[in-house]
C-alpha cells in the first residue's frame, strides 16, 4: 500500500504513515475523482497553476493542504504554518498556527487571536453553515 501523503510504501495495517504520520486513508471512488475533475473543469487555468505550483513545491499532501487552507503567517509572512487539529490543547483544524512565532488565528476571516480568543470566535465565514455534531454552535 501507498501513503496518499508521501508517496511510500506503508503496510497494509497500519492506521498512520510511519513515514509522514498521515492518516491512511481509502483511495478515492470514482464518483469522488469525478467530483473533483467536474470542479477543476470549472476553474480558471491561472488558478489552476497555483494549485499545481502548490502541489509540486509541497514535500507531503499533507503540506500541500496546510498550503491551501491555511497559508503564510499574517503576522511573520512564515510559510511554516499548520492546523491545530492534533494540538492536545486546542484539538481545532480550523484554527491556524504559525511555527516560526506562534501565532494563532483563524483562516477563514484571517482574525488573528491573543492566548486562547479562538474559543469565543465566531467567524463570518461559518455564517449558517451547520457543523452537525461539532462543538460550534449553527450561526442564528
Amino acid at each position: 500500500m501507498i501513503c496518499w501523503s508521501c508517496q511510500k510504501a506503508i503496510p497494509e495495517t497500519a492506521e498512520r504513515c510511519p513515514h509522514c504520520e498521515a492518516e491512511v486513508e481509502l483511495e478515492p471512488t470514482e464518483d469522488e475523482k469525478a467530483a473533483v475533475q467536474t470542479v477543476l473543469s470549472g476553474m480558471a487555468p491561472d488558478v489552476i497553476r497555483e494549485l499545481h505550483d502548490a502541489f509540486e513545491k509541497s514535500a507531503s499532501g499533507e503540506e500541500f493542504v496546510n498550503q491551501i487552507m491555511i497559508g503564510d503567517c499574517p503576522a511573520c509572512g512564515s510559510s511554516d504554518t499548520s492546523d491545530c487539529e492534533h494540538d492536545p490543547e486546542i484539538n481545532d483544524p480550523c484554527v491556524a498556527r504559525c511555527l516560526a512565532c506562534g501565532q494563532l488565528w483563524c483562516p477563514d476571516c484571517g482574525e488573528l487571536f491573543k492566548n486562547d480568543g479562538f474559543a469565543d470566535h465566531d467567524c463570518p465565514a461559518w455564517e449558517g453553515m451547520d457543523f452537525g455534531d461539532d462543538d460550534r454552535q449553527e450561526a442564528d
